[in-house]
C-alpha cells in the first residue's frame, strides 16, 4: 500500500523575507496509521538524519542532492505536526519574520547546537 499524506515545503525559503542558510525543508505529514509504510518506504530511497529526532512519531531525512535538503516525517495530528501552522504564522505576520531574521542573525556563525535550542524556544513560543 503506498501511503497517504501531505508534502510542505517548511523551511525558510517556504516564507518570504526570512533569511536561510541555502537549504529547503520539506515535512511530509501522514495519518498515524502509515507512518511505519511511509518511514520504510523513505527508508529505501534516503539516509536518516543522525542529528535528527527518531522515533514512532517523527524522523528525519537528508535528500541526496547538490544543496541541501531535508524531509522531515512526521504524523498528522502528533505534536510533531507544526510545521504548516508556524510556517503560516510566519507567512502573515511581519513583526515575526523580522524577529526571526534577527535570531538567525544573532546565532550566524555560532554553535549549531545552540542556535538549534534557541530557534525551537522561538518556535514553541510564536506556536
Amino acid at each position: 500500500m503506498t501511503p497517504v499524506g501531505l508534502l510542505l515545503e517548511v523551511g525558510s525559503t517556504a516564507v518570504p523575507g526570512l533569511i536561510g542558510k541555502e537549504d529547503i525543508d520539506f515535512a511530509l505529514i501522514v495519518p498515524a496509521d502509515q507512518f511505519v509504510v511511509a518511514r520504510a518506504d523513505l527508508d529505501k530511497s534516503f539516509q536518516r538524519d543522525g542529528q535528527q529526532l527518531s522515533n514512532f512519531q517523527y524522523q528525519g531525512y537528508v535528500l541526496p542532492s547538490k544543496f541541501d535538503a531535508a524531509v522531515q516525517l512526521t504524523i498528522r495530528g502528533s505534536k510533531f505536526d507544526t510545521f504548516q501552522n508556524f510556517v503560516s504564522k510566519m507567512r502573515r505576520s511581519p513583526s515575526l519574520r523580522r524577529a526571526y531574521n534577527k535570531l538567525k542573525l544573532e546565532w550566524d556563525g555560532k554553535p549549531m547546537d545552540e542556535y538549534r535550542v534557541a530557534k525551537r524556544k522561538f518556535i514553541e513560543d510564536v506556536l
